[in-house]
């Protein structure tokens, strides 16, 4: 998951920041407006995430879903049926 936000468009109504604290936060020293803290949260905050983004009166909140990356290597099996 990937998140941003376009602070142009944001009207400081705090909903992200109380649905997902670790993700946005909203500062009054900042008048409200969104802050984001975590660009590519953690699956556990991915509900919350879009939850946020959801509510967001002003639609200031992107979420994109990136697949997860698979690597073959020493470490990891490769995904290649056995026969």
């Amino acid at each position: 998951m990937k998140v941003m936000v376009n602070r142009d468009t944001c009207v400081a109504s705090g909903n992200c920041g109380a649905i997902a604290p670790d993700v946005f936060q909203n500062r009054d020293r900042d008048g409200g407006f969104v802050r984001l803290l975590q660009t590519n949260p953690p699956a556990s905050q991915w509900e919350a995430v879009w939850q946020a983004a959801r509510l967001c009166p002003s639609g200031t909140i992107n979420v994109e879903d990136v697949p997860p990356v698979r690597r073959s290597g020493p470490d990891q099996p490769s995904h290649s049926p056995t026969t």
